[in-house]
């Protein structure tokens, strides 16, 4: 589920990176941006670190959801599923020799821009299992919840102080397996009706 999120981002920042942007030329990445990752960097990279998960319980709810058959006439009543935050640490990463700061801080922007421009993930860039999620996917771009230990963060990994985008999506994971069609139940006002086969009748 985590790296269908991770192709999920991925594909909302390139798809909807404007062209000829600093943004539309930049890699993508989710490592853990430390001295040997730098070190590595061939060009422009916007880097995304998922860096926390957790259970948001604000968004828990005890009304379990109807899964349908897929011929809509069968249904079951499934778990209500947990909601989970996924907190990623943006940051932008140049390797130009000059200027670097300035593209880090423009590619920056780029990336607020369109996480701004999308407060729940569109349809079309869904990926994965992420597809069939449950909505709404709830997102948080810029909190401060980062902000407080932004120095021990980046001290751990050797670095300087950089800017950064704190941005927290929200999944739905399910908590019970998938049903079999034959364990659904049948719509409202339905009855499930079984007939023997006079062949299989006792003597």
């Amino acid at each position: 589920m985590i790296r269908d999120l991770d192709d999920t981002i991925e594909q909302l920042l390139t798809t909807q990176a404007e062209e000829g942007s600093e943004l539309a030329t930049a890699s993508i990445s989710f490592e853990l941006p430390n001295a040997d990752w730098r070190a590595a960097l061939e060009g422009l990279t916007v880097n995304c670190y998922l860096y926390d998960i957790r259970e948001n319980r604000e968004l828990r709810t005890v009304e379990p959801p109807i899964q349908w058959s897929a011929d809509g006439s069968r249904a079951i009543r499934r778990q209500a599923p947990a909601r989970i935050d996924c907190a990623y640490c943006i940051t932008a990463w140049s390797t130009a020799n000059d200027d670097a700061v300035r593209e880090e801080h423009r590619v920056l922007s780029q990336v607020l821009r369109i996480l701004l421009q999308n407060p729940t993930v569109p349809t079309e860039a869904l990926r994965g299992s992420l597809i069939t999620q449950i909505p709404p996917y709830p997102t948080v771009v810029a909190s401060d919840d980062v902000t407080n230990n932004l120095p021990e963060f980046w001290g751990a990994l050797d670095q300087q102080l950089k800017p950064s985008l704190n941005y927290i999506i929200t999944l739905a994971m399910s908590l019970d397996e998938s049903p079999e069609e034959g364990d659904m139940a049948p719509r409202p006002g339905e009855v499930r009706i079984t007939v023997d086969d006079p062949s299989e009748a006792e003597d």
